[in-house]
């Protein structure tokens, strides 16, 4: 197995302890959280990276990356959804997406077309990144929250434009691939 596979995987054994964390301990269990949720971001980076320097690019890295980076997102999504700070049906907006974007993945892999990632799924998962960032400073840095005028309002908005994004990707998938299905 390639350093890059043991990366991603081991992004996936983060989670546990992601959650643990942060629902435990108090501040310093969600300061943990946020480190290993920084570490477990940063080996996705570096996975890529590897594995293509290193020219070990594998199928069960290409498989296994997306899901790694889909667990560990809705881990943090989930969480923050039993903390109530994002709202359920975002959430469930995002997640639908990517699940219908996975099954038209790999329902044209069978027909031998590819659905590359778009601009806008970048930019949606950018958002997602910058939302669970944004929460952590808010739990980890006590009186951030209280700084920041509207730190809730922030949320929900970086939330709402990356649902958006989720949503008119997500359409924007199904129009480009519905020829293909046929």
């Amino acid at each position: 197995m390639t350093l890059a596979n043991k990366l991603t995987l081991g992004r996936i054994g983060c989670v546990p302890f992601f959650i643990v964390f942060l629902f435990t301990f108090g501040r310093a269990g969600k300061t943990i959280a946020f480190l290993i949720f920084i570490f477990a971001s940063f080996s996705d980076l570096l996975d890529g990276w590897l594995a293509r320097r290193r020219n070990e690019v594998t199928s069960l890295g290409k498989i296994v990356d997306p899901v790694a980076d889909k667990i560990l997102v809705y881990s943090a999504f989930i969480s923050f959804i039993q903390l109530h700070l994002v709202p359920f049906w975002m959430v469930i907006i995002i997640m639908g997406r990517d699940l219908l974007v996975m099954a038209l993945r790999i329902e044209l892999a069978a027909k031998n077309f590819i659905l590359s990632a778009n601009k806008l799924a970048k930019l949606k998962t950018f958002f997602e990144s910058i939302v669970i960032f944004f929460i952590f400073f808010t739990l980890v840095w006590e009186g951030f929250k209280n700084k920041i005028w509207g730190a809730d309002i922030m949320t929900c908005l970086l939330m709402g434009i990356a649902t958006l994004l989720a949503l008119v990707s997500g359409i924007q998938y199904w129009i480009e691939s519905k020829g293909y299905l046929k």
